[in-house]
């Protein structure tokens, strides 16, 4: 069922495991429909990253530092600037990944970052179509959302995506070490208690196993616009 919205901005949830290419269908997308991304991914990247800095081990010490973060986007909207910064390919370290992974546990950690990113992605959609990346967008964080995508692929592809993205950066690992780790990090994040990942029931399911990243952008943006005409 197509939900009604306002003309100028309309909120995407797009949601799946790690390693699918969620945050660069979803960075291209925004671009596409000319809107904002919100990665919510990065935010969660971002409060272990700077709790680890700050030695932070419990619950508490991380959702401290989580209601401590600031966020904004960056001048052309397709980064999120954490603290006024782009922390960039240091929010993709395997030791920033699995952290994160491991904070998202945390309640507190939960409800402090979907409490911020309802107020971003309301207030951003109300100019700008609004594309928001994680893994609880359209179950829990916007379960209204005007659009919802579940991106997925093949275990051995994701993990070869993330082998060559490190590579790139220098970082030196194993592929069966990236297949471990993204089998664990699904594990983690499929059973947590809180906001689990899941596929929405009215999500459309987009497989990348065999697609370019051209033609998931395209299909994702016929697919909203199509709709928006209904509207």
């Amino acid at each position: 069922m197509v939900k009604k919205h306002s003309k100028k901005g309309f909120i995407i949830a797009i949601d799946g495991p790690a390693g699918a290419g969620k945050s660069t269908v979803s960075r291209l997308l925004a671009e596409e429909l000319q809107g904002m991304l919100l990665d919510t991914g990065a935010m969660y990247r971002s409060v272990a990253y700077f709790g680890l800095r700050a030695g932070a081990k419990t619950e508490r010490d991380f959702a401290i530092t989580a209601r401590a973060l600031t966020f904004q986007p960056s001048p052309d909207r397709r980064h999120l600037l954490v603290n006024g910064i782009d922390l960039g390919l240091k929010l993709r370290s395997p030791k920033v990944s699995q952290a994160a992974s491991s904070v998202s546990r945390f309640k507190a950690v939960r409800d402090a970052l979907t409490r911020r990113q309802r107020t971003l992605g309301k207030s951003w959609s109300k100019k700008f179509p609004v594309v928001l990346e994680g893994r609880d967008i359209g179950t829990a964080v916007f379960p209204q959302a005007d659009y919802k995508f579940y991106v997925t692929a093949d275990s051995k592809v994701r993990a070869m995506r993330r082998f060559k993205q490190l590579k790139k950066t220098g970082t030196k690992i194993k592929l069966s070490e990236i297949l471990r780790q993204n089998q664990h990090r699904d594990e983690q994040d499929s059973t947590r208690k809180h906001a689990p990942l899941k596929c929405a029931a009215d999500a459309v399911v987009v497989d990348t196993s065999r697609m370019g990243i051209v033609q998931v952008v395209k299909f994702m943006a016929d697919h909203v616009r199509a709709h928006r005409e209904l509207v």
